[in-house]
């Protein structure tokens, strides 16, 4: 109910019916004033979005203290006390997904800045380094000397590793990786430790591995282009060509590639973000799956229909939302405190936390369903083991859209 001022007319504003108390039995609206401030405009949007009239704090309570007591309460037709299901759903989603992003997202701001030098900028280091070294006192030299080295050795790696003409940028690791592969043989003539040399040699394997990265067994490295790889395929016999899907799949792989072959970096960093940003979308088509999962387990009991189902879902869903919420706030908190007792508490907490979203689900079938222990673990494990394969397989389908989506 509002808080404005009724008015003393008893006529309906928007269907003009003749009223009998505080609503139109018409059309339902409030028989109010019509003028508004700016804090009834502000009451009016967290009403409308997500009934803080103790509604929405009212639903939570239910929600997390008694698992499986909503979804009864809507079967059972009391639904206007609590907070609709499908409108909690879209809030506490974004709600989460919205925090997550943007905790992420505050991180990588937070992280320190990683220089980036191709050749380019390693030949100007040195030209900078041999000016100074020719202008410095005694006392210096030898430190501007080692440095001058140090970026002597540098570009002469990339250019035996990589090419005279090459464009990539490099980090600091990747620096000392291609010196390292660039001086592994020289180092291989010294009597050094059989664990530094597979170390040595682990790194270099390592390396080259992340350079020629492959996609489910596919290696698009070894093509210069589409037309290459097409033109290869047409040279083979018909049982030895790719199918369909890997030829697809294989010509976008070359096509990012080509694209990304200066920085493999920038190839991951965008593709690790098209698939965080698919896990709203994988959760949303899991949902009905969910509920068909159950629907497929409960089939004797008559007084399910799938809808029922569907609704227990979404407040399972809900609430794995707010305790994954509660998880990532208290782990950040630990985090930002920094204090030992402190994060031992936070580290209690998000365990207790964790514990309560791997039983929440049988809590709500016992709670829900009624069935006893023994019948409700055992569909536990099953909705969980069906669960996880769907999972997966959307999962695999979303890096295959996310793949295509790029470049």
């Amino acid at each position: 109910m509002s808080h404005l001022k009724e008015r003393k007319e008893k006529i309906c504003l928007n269907c003009n019916a003749d009223l009998h108390g505080r609503y139109c039995h018409v059309c339902g609206q409030e028989n109010l004033e019509p003028k508004e401030t700016v804090w009834h405009l502000v009451q009016h949007f967290f009403n409308d979005i997500t009934h803080f009239d103790g509604k929405f704090f009212a639903t939570v309570r239910y929600l997390l203290r008694k698992p499986g007591f909503l979804s009864l309460e809507y079967m059972a037709g009391k639904r206007a006390s609590y907070l609709n299901p499908i409108r909690m759903y879209v809030f506490t989603s974004a709600i989460f997904f919205i925090i997550l992003f943007s905790l992420r997202g505050t991180k990588g701001i937070l992280d320190e800045h990683v220089d980036k030098q191709g050749l380019a900028e390693l030949q100007q280091q040195k030209t900078r380094l041999e000016t100074k070294l020719a202008k410095a006192d005694q006392d210096d030299k030898e430190d501007l000397q080692r440095r001058l080295s140090k970026v002597n050795l540098q570009i002469t790696s990339v250019k035996r590793v990589y090419g005279d003409s090459t464009r990539r940028k490099f980090d600091d690791d990747e620096l000392s990786l291609a010196v390292v592969e660039n001086m592994k043989d020289s180092l291989q003539q010294y009597d050094l430790p059989k664990e530094v040399r597979e170390r040595l040699n682990r790194k270099v394997k390592d390396n080259k591995e992340e350079e020629n990265y492959g996609f489910f067994g596919l290696n698009p490295g070894r093509y210069k282009s589409v037309e290459d790889y097409d033109s290869a395929q047409a040279k083979m016999p018909a049982d030895f060509r790719d199918a369909w899907l890997e030829r697809v799949t294989m010509r976008k792989l070359i096509h990012l590639t080509m694209a990304y072959h200066e920085d493999k970096k920038a190839f991951k960093e965008h593709f690790k973000e098209n698939i965080l940003h698919s896990f709203p979308k994988i959760l949303f088509v899991t949902l009905p799956i969910f509920a068909l999962i159950l629907n497929i387990l409960y089939f004797r009991h008559k007084q399910y229909y799938y809808v029922n189902h569907g609704i227990f879902t979404i407040h399972v869903y809900c609430a794995t939302f707010i305790l994954l919420l509660l998880y990532i706030l208290v782990q950040k908190l630990a985090d930002a405190v920094n204090v030992q007792w402190f994060s031992i508490v936070c580290m209690l907490i998000m365990i207790a936390i964790w514990f309560y979203i791997m039983i929440y689900l049988y809590k709500a079938m016992r709670g829900f369903y009624k069935q006893g222990r023994f019948k409700t673990f055992v569909k536990y494990f099953i909705t969980c083991f069906i669960s996880f394969i769907v999972n997966i397989i959307l999962f695999v389908l979303f890096i295959l859209i996310s793949v295509v989506s790029l470049g």
